[in-house]
């Protein structure tokens, strides 16, 4: 009865020892699950934050972008705008060029109908006369036909511009070339009277010492000896130190 007493005894010390350790174990598994939980929770928090984080950053990345895409269109225009002004600058610039252009050939154009108008200053055969621009015109085209051998019509010419202007201070320079074009036509009678004529004019004129020069030839030419001998011999006297002297000294040698 004492052993089986002992026995009983024991076995309730077990079970209560068990009973013990398990609800001591039990206490620690609680416990462990809620410090779990709570570290979830804190992970899930933190993650919750840091997706929060994230998507303002992402919203101020779209924002920026949107910036940009803005500022991007800006500058475009900008630069359309500027390539429109730098067209239109260049468009202005050169209806400012051509029209700078057309008023100095309208000046240019003013000025050289003016200048046609006005008398002029020229120096022909060493003398410094004022003719009209047509006068010294119709005198240059009359010599371009002698340069010519048109003697025909130079001399047409030059008796036109006599006529034209009978006080012009051409008139000694074109008698002497309207001999040399009558000369030229074998007309020797009418040479004489044009190189005499200047002559009588101008005896000192740069020309008048080739003019005599030219009448002895004419008369040379007509078979006049003695008439040319004296032309000569006249010429050497009044232009002893001009070419044509010097000519006419070589022809006397020959005539005599």
């Amino acid at each position: 009865m004492a052993g089986q007493r002992l026995r009983a005894i024991g076995q309730g010390l077990t079970l209560a020892v068990s009973v013990l350790a398990f609800s001591s174990n039990a206490r620690a598994g609680l416990f462990s699950d809620d410090e779990a939980r709570r570290a979830v929770l804190d992970l899930r928090r933190a993650d919750e934050a840091q997706q929060a984080r994230y998507a303002e950053l992402n919203e101020r990345i779209d924002q920026l972008r949107r910036s940009m895409l803005e500022l991007n269109s800006q500058i475009e225009q900008l630069r359309s705008e500027m390539a429109q002004q730098r067209g239109q600058t260049e468009l202005l610039a050169r209806d400012v060029a051509e029209t700078q252009r057309k008023q100095k050939d309208l000046a240019q154009g003013v000025e050289a109908r003016v200048a046609k108008l006005e008398p002029q200053q020229v120096t022909v055969d060493g003398k410094v006369v004022t003719v009209d621009p047509e006068e010294k015109r119709s005198f240059d085209d009359a010599l371009a036909l002698l340069r010519q051998g048109d003697f025909d019509a130079a001399a047409s010419s030059l008796q036109s511009l006599l006529k034209r202007y009978p006080a012009t201070g051409l008139r000694e320079s074109t008698l002497y070339w309207l001999g040399n074009a009558q000369y030229g036509l074998r007309q020797y009678r009418e040479a004489i009277t044009s190189f005499r004529s200047l002559i009588a004019a101008a005896p000192q004129h740069a020309r008048a010492p080739e003019a005599m020069l030219s009448i002895a030839n004419c008369q040379i030419e007509m078979k006049e000896q003695k008439a040319a001998r004296r032309t000569l011999d006249e010429l050497v006297k009044a232009h002893p130190g001009s070419e044509a002297a010097q000519a006419a000294r070589e022809r006397l040698a020959k005539l005599r």
